[in-house]
């Protein structure tokens, strides 16, 4: 089967993929209909016997420690490093905030860190006096940095005090995909306890997560693995486990082994210490067939080279425009590619696309000043996925191109449909 079968067999069963070209898979991946139909089967058999039968928690475990395995397979892993959790941020900040933590503790990181960690880092430093370095992924001129230029800006800060280096496989903003195996090796050597938040790395392309070692990954379930929302994964090194690096701070009765009736809880010594309640099966069933689907019938190796080719090829189609501007450089972004255009805000990006292909897309905010650089502005982020055909690649890239040509002002307006009545 060629490429471009394959892709139209697969579209039909993705039925959002045939409804507008969908470039947003960053925030929310298309969902499979055999996803839906896994959850439907759960749902309906709740609604037409209960939930509440005597082993309904037995089999919310069950439920877990699938999509526990499918989880491990997508990464390549062992599966007694890999848990369940509701978000990729409660999935890093409940383990960072059971590290002891003592005033002068430094946290390394970088501005373009998704908000909400960025923020809850901050609430930690204001009540346990560690400080946050946060470190720009773009020059004074507010140009990308190369992988080297990163690179030296972060391993003059691996000694003490820093206690945690916290950073992205791939920027949620920019598409960049930063220089994490030098840094998370330096880190490791230093004794530096390394966090990886794989939201736009997992599932969109292929690591080596045993070699790359961080001692905390998380993911979600909703964005590049297809599944639903409220869906986390999570691997811990067994360098963390061994070292109790990670104290839980709660645990959720599968973390226990056995439950706690005396009030004493002996935690599980596998990653499962990590998990908490309140995972409805219906869920965890979509979950694991959406990641399950994806990895086994999709093929892992063939839809992250074919998402990234497509990349590849609107970066190439627009970075030469006039007027646009790439937040990441060629060769440097993941599936997702960020870009400016002159005169353009990118709500107004979105919504033209939006009326003239149809096409599913986001606005990522400005970024404020740091450390004497200038703040960055706001940016039209498309997500490139392997449902994408190279028909909508030279579409979109088509329309920057006609943007970039004009301003919102003398913007061709789209040809009107006359309705003739009688």
């Amino acid at each position: 089967m060629s490429d471009q079968e394959k892709v139209t067999e697969l579209r039909k069963l993705m039925p959002s993929t045939e409804a507008s070209i969908y470039l947003n898979a960053g925030s929310y991946g298309p969902v499979p209909a055999e996803v839906e139909a896994a959850m439907r089967a759960v749902q309906d058999q709740e609604l037409q016997t209960g939930r509440a039968t005597e082993y309904a928690m037995d089999d919310v475990e069950e439920r877990a420690n699938e999509l526990r395995g499918v989880f491990a397979g997508v990464l390549a892993t062992d599966l007694d490093l890999v848990a369940i959790g509701h978000s990729t941020t409660e999935s890093i900040l409940r383990p960072i905030l059971g590290m002891e933590w003592r005033a002068g503790d430094r946290i390394v990181t970088f501005d373009e860190e998704y908000p909400a960690i960025r923020g809850s880092l901050g609430a930690l430093a204001s009540r346990t006096g560690v400080t946050i370095h946060t470190l720009s992924l773009c020059s004074a001129a507010g140009q990308p940095l190369s992988d080297e230029e990163i690179t030296a800006s972060v391993l003059p800060l691996l000694v003490a005090p820093t206690k945690l280096l916290l950073l992205s496989r791939v920027s949620w903003i920019s598409g960049r995909v930063l220089p994490v195996a030098p840094l998370l090796a330096a880190a490791r050597s230093a004794g530096i306890t390394t966090v990886l938040d794989g939201a736009q790395g997992v599932g969109a392309l292929r690591d080596d997560i045993d070699a790359l070692n961080p001692d905390l990954l998380a993911f979600p379930s909703q964005k590049w693995l297809l599944g639903v929302e409220g869906v986390a994964g999570i691997r811990v090194s067994r360098e963390a486990l061994a070292a109790d690096t990670f104290r839980p701070i709660i645990g959720g009765y599968m973390a226990f082994d056995g439950q706690p009736l005396n009030g004493v809880g002996t935690l599980r010594s596998d990653a499962r210490r990590f998990q908490t309640s309140g995972h409805s099966r219906p869920s965890l069933a979509g979950a694991s067939r959406a990641a399950g689907w994806f990895s086994m019938q999709v093929g892992l190796p063939w839809a992250t080279d074919r998402a990234q080719r497509l990349a590849t090829q609107f970066h190439a189609a627009v970075r030469d425009v006039p007027g646009v501007q790439m937040l990441a450089p060629a060769g440097g972004h993941a599936t997702i590619v960020s870009l400016r255009v002159a005169g353009w805000k990118p709500e107004q990006l979105v919504e033209e696309l939006t009326r003239r292909a149809f096409a599913i897309t986001r606005r990522v905010p400005s970024l404020p000043p740091l450390d004497g650089r200038p703040g960055s502005a706001a940016a039209l982020r498309t997500s490139w996925g392997f449902w994408n055909t190279e028909a909508e690649v030279a579409r979109i890239a088509e329309l920057i191109a006609l943007f970039a040509a004009h301003t919102p002002e003398t913007l061709p307006k789209r040809p009107t449909i006359e309705i003739l009545h009688g």
